[in-house]
């Protein structure tokens, strides 16, 4: 009897385990189940930020190239590969220092590495472009290792230095060109009051000088004014003849020409119907012409040429002056340049004129150009484009 109730007893105690088993079986499916879920929904959502983190990465505008402990690139978009002229994927497991040349990039880099903490840095690249990046890192620590990847999200800021300093320059260039007039005003103001109104000769001396200093004050801000319409607004355009202008300025700078004991000649077509600001042009041609005017010794020949071919329209303004030195040449367009500072202000000049021309034969399309040789003279040209109904009505004649 006994074994009867003991393998009874056995057999429920393995129906028991049996059921116990099936049953934490099911719990650990769910689990298990619940756990694949979890996952699968983890996965997604990392894939989902690493797509917008790739998306924005692309469209920033920024470079974005990340490297680990050693310096290594493990990853750029394609504004980084295309700001150091690589290919897709040609920088991944290099030293970043191979694919950009830059010690300082890289020394950066690995410094924001050690110190845990987002920098940011201007740093200049070498070449004799004078390529100038703004960097910013933020390390991203990877596991329980202590080591580190770090983003360099970098930016292009050389045109924006360029044009700090440029507005640094003209800032203080303004600040001199009005300082000196005024300071000579207030002198002779001041002698003047003191007594010497009192003195006839003394007196017309000192106010025929304050008149001068006075007039030079308004051409200053005269051009200053045209030079940021130049700049700053498009060309109200209208339909003018070119040849009937240039003839125009000719004619009423012929007189000063002949004071300076000059020859003043005009060569090219007789008519050219453009599209443009006629006020400005004007101004173009007369600066031109006035300063080979005013840079031609006596005895010399200024001539204004004219043509047009190949959809453009040229003008060439020469002159047998005293030339500008090779040195001179690249700089001639900026705003208060000068390359005789005494004879230009002895002449009236602002140091503004050039810088008005190239910014208004910009503003239209085209170019401008220098050619010079140091006492042998000098050629200002400057081209625009003619387009459409511009070509059609652009004739060419004999010289004049």
């Amino acid at each position: 009897m006994w074994p009867f109730i003991a393998i009874a007893v056995l057999l429920a105690l393995v129906f028991v385990i049996a059921a116990l088993w099936r049953s934490d079986r099911g719990r650990y499916r769910t689990d298990i189940n619940r756990l694949e879920t979890a996952r699968a929904r983890q996965e997604t959502k990392a894939q989902t930020y690493h797509q917008k983190l790739r998306a924005v990465s692309e469209t920033s505008g920024a470079a974005v190239v990340m490297i680990d402990s050693n310096g290594s690139v493990v990853h750029t978009n394609t504004t980084g590969e295309r700001m150091f002229a690589t290919k897709s994927g040609e920088m991944l497991g290099k030293s970043l220092i191979q694919t950009t040349l830059s010690s300082e990039l890289l020394d950066f880099g690995l410094q924001a590495a050690k110190s845990g903490g987002a920098d940011s840095k201007d740093i200049l690249m070498p070449g004799a472009v004078g390529q100038i990046l703004r960097v910013s890192a933020f390390p991203f620590p990877i596991g329980l290792s202590g080591d580190s990847e770090v983003m360099l999200v970098i930016v292009d800021v050389t045109e924006l230095r360029r044009l700090e300093t440029i507005r640094r320059d003209f800032v203080a260039n303004v600040s001199h060109e009005l300082r000196t007039p005024l300071a000579s005003i207030r002198a002779m103001a001041e002698t003047l009051e003191e007594g010497a109104l009192h003195d006839e000769e003394v007196a017309q001396k000192f106010l025929s000088t304050i008149v001068r200093e006075a007039d030079r004050l308004a051409r200053i801000s005269e051009d200053l004014l045209i030079l940021s319409d130049a700049e700053s607004k498009a060309p109200e355009k209208e339909w003018f003849d070119l040849g009937v202008l240039i003839r125009e300025v000719v004619a009423r700078l012929e007189s000063k020409a002949k004071v300076a004991k000059l020859s003043l000649e005009v060569h090219g077509f007789d008519s050219c119907n453009i599209s443009g600001s006629r006020d400005q042009i004007e101004q173009v041609v007369v600066n031109l012409v006035d300063n080979a005017i005013k840079y031609t010794p006596e005895g010399g020949k200024v001539s204004v040429e004219s043509k047009s071919t190949n959809g453009t329209v040229t003008v060439d303004v020469r002159d047998t002056g005293i030339g500008i030195m090779e040195g001179d040449l690249p700089r001639v367009f900026e705003r208060f340049y000068r390359v005789d500072k005494a004879r230009s202000r002895d002449s009236g000049g602002t140091g503004l004129g050039l810088s008005i021309v190239k910014n208004i034969i910009e503003a239209h399309g085209g170019e401008v150009r220098v050619k010079s040789e140091f006492n042998h003279g000098s050629t200002f040209t400057f081209i625009l484009p003619i387009e459409g109904e511009q070509e059609k009505n652009a004739i060419d004649t004999n010289t004049i």
